[in-house]
């Protein structure tokens, strides 16, 4: 088979072309947009590019790498890259070209291009290109860079910026960088042209990503204020008497809201909440105050676990018990990641002995459960079986079903979930979506103790929109299953794009009658699978995307209401469901009580 599709089935890749459906085309058309603006008189641009490259691709990781030159669209020469393995650094798979004349410091500078993506193993479904502008040796400093994702629609890129030191021809280069995950990448129309002192950068196109219902007036920002109105809160009585049990009128009463009956999760590794330094200190401190669960990233994996014995299990179980101190609700992943990479080693020397291999998950599965049984609140049994099922293939999907019910009886009242990625990918029959929609089917035909549904929810630069992930919130809703975000982020340079998406998706599923909780794949820089998707940076600096996360649980939707009784001793707060504390005051009598509002409820508060 070609060379792309080989990627694309080893990687469980996602890849499109001429045949996408025209609903599809229209609905990528509107992710990207070029914002124009007029451009200033000025001399005519100056390529800074040869006409004819020598196009190889260059770094330590090169060799990673296949750079093949195709006829794309308009019979227009177009780059063809494929990249096999995720190198250590992103540069070290990249395609650099030198300048052919000058740049002087106050130039205004244009690096354009145009790229699609023909598969991709991100979770996103995207693939993914840096470009930058940089000296050609020495520390490579920089005079531009930002990155970009693609979908499988041609997207163009525009990246105007003004030179801050002079370069003589050749001493600068334009790099595009590829080496990320596993994935092809087509480019077009590499440029870049010097406009002279006289062009205001500004003035110059500048791509900015945007999604459908971006727009503040969108009519899905309206629905869903009401829906968060309705399934969110509830109304709390609240009667207040004295210490003989008679109602006091006209007593003050306050309502605040202390948790969230709606969960704000994070993962977490054992080696930061049992850890001693500084960083570890804020760790914990910056976690139990904003979240009220934790899933662990590694620590419970099967390769770690098995490896680490006793002394990880100890690990784990010390975490566990910090976290239930703490108010933190304990949630586990994974027991299978059914794929050889995601499995011990010697597991996959079982590959041609099934029934060795079902005894293995099984005692897995089993062992597992067990040490920790009866300690964690949820658990997630399978991991992304649409693109990890090297198992699955052999022993078939009911051996899922068989999982579930090993891990249910192991460690019983544990809540169990599926976990995956693909939720909000595609649309219509052979779609990462509905590939998942059907395993969650044959779960459910099986009788499998699957209780909820886990949809990671990472993104990069085209995030689909409310609207999109709204829709197929509907759709797996129909499973009767409750959605749990279980990782979310938002991997992208554009800091306006990853703070608006971080509002909107949270806006979306708070919304949604079928979704229980958020749960972020990390909150700090420094322990982060994508530093800059993190709320905090490396110092602890809150970025615009976790401002994001704080005004909206913390101030937005919250509860801290005062209202007085009536002459019955009572009065009606409409609240946040969640666990409330309530306080009332009459002269100089004062009364507290806490309510955990699921539905309308009724609290009594006595005056001493």
């Amino acid at each position: 088979m070609p060379a792309d599709n080989q990627l694309a089935r080893r990687h469980g890749m996602r890849r499109e072309g001429k045949s996408m459906r025209a609903h599809e085309r229209m609905g990528m058309a509107l992710v990207a947009i070029l914002v124009v603006a007029a451009v200033a008189c000025g001399a005519d641009p100056v390529p800074l590019l040869p006409a004819e490259p020598d196009a190889r691709l260059q770094g330590a990781d090169a060799s990673a790498g296949r750079l093949e030159l195709i006829t794309g669209p308009g019979g227009r020469p177009t780059l063809r890259v494929t990249t096999s393995r995720k190198p250590a650094y992103p540069w070290n798979v990249s395609l650099p070209i030198r300048t052919t004349g000058p740049i002087v410091v106050g130039d205004t500078l244009q690096v354009t291009f145009a790229a699609r993506r023909v598969a991709s193993s991100h979770e996103t479904g995207e693939a993914q290109v840096d470009v930058v502008v940089e000296e050609a040796g020495g520390d490579h400093r920089k005079l531009a860079e930002s990155s970009h994702s693609f979908t499988g629609e041609w997207a163009d890129v525009s990246l105007p910026f003004r030179a801050d030191r002079d370069q003589a021809a050749g001493q600068a280069q334009v790099a595009l960088r590829f080496g990320f995950a596993p994935q092809c990448v087509e480019v077009a129309n590499l440029a870049l042209v010097n406009h002279g002192r006289g062009v205001d950068p500004a003035t110059l196109p500048r791509t900015v990503r945007r999604y459908p219902g971006f727009a503040a007036d969108a009519p899905w920002r309206r629905a869903a204020a009401d829906r968060i109105e309705k399934i969110r809160q509830a109304n709390l009585v609240v009667e207040v008497r004295d210490a003989d049990g008679r109602p006091v009128p006209d007593a003050q009463v306050r309502v605040r809201l202390e948790r969230h009956a709606f969960a704000l999760g994070t993962c977490v590794t054992a080696a930061r909440i049992l850890g001693t330094a500084p960083d570890d200190e804020r760790y914990r401190e910056t976690l139990a105050r904003h979240f009220t669960k934790a899933v662990f990233e590694n620590d419970m994996k099967w390769d770690p676990w098995e490896r680490g014995g006793e002394p990880q299990q100890e690990r784990v179980k010390a975490t566990i018990r910090w976290l239930r101190d703490h108010g933190i609700s304990p949630r586990g992943h994974v027991m299978v990641w059914p794929s050889w990479h995601n499995m011990p080693p010697r597991i996959r020397a079982l590959e041609h002995d099934p029934p060795a291999l079902r005894r293995a998950i099984e005692q897995r599965v089993a062992g597992q459960a067990r040490a920790l049984s009866g300690l964690l609140d949820e658990w997630d049994v399978v991991n992304e079986n649409y693109a990890h099922k090297d198992a699955t293939d052999l022993l078939g999907r009911s051996a899922m079903a068989d999982w579930f019910r090993i891990a249910a009886r192991e460690t019983p009242g544990t809540r169990l979930f599926y976990n995956d990625y693909v939720m909000f990918q595609g649309d219509g029959p052979g779609s990462p979506s509905e590939t998942l929609f059907a395993i969650l089917s044959d779960l459910k035909r099986s009788g499998a103790p699957v209780v909820g549904i886990g949809e990671q929810a990472h993104f990069g630069g085209n995030p689909p929109g409310p609207e999109a992930v709204l829709a197929k919130l509907d759709r797996f809703a129909t499973l009767g299953l409750p959605i749990q975000i279980t990782e979310f982020d938002i991997d992208t340079a554009d800091g306006d794009l990853q703070a608006a998406w971080t509002r909107d998706f949270l806006t979306a599923v708070f919304s949604h009658q079928a979704v229980t909780g958020v749960i972020c794949w990390g909150f700090w820089e420094g322990s982060h699978w994508k530093p800059r998707a993190a709320f905090w940076d490396r110092h602890w600096n809150l970025r615009p995307n976790g401002r994001v996360w704080l005004d909206l649980f913390e101030k937005e939707w919250t509860t801290d209401a005062r209202a007085a009784t009536d002459a019955a001793g009572r009065c009606t707060v409409r609240a946040f469901r969640g666990r409330l504390a309530v306080t009332a005051e009459e002269g100089e009598r004062r009364g507290a009580a806490t309510a955990d509002l699921d539905a309308d409820g009724r609290v009594v508060v006595t005056l001493e």
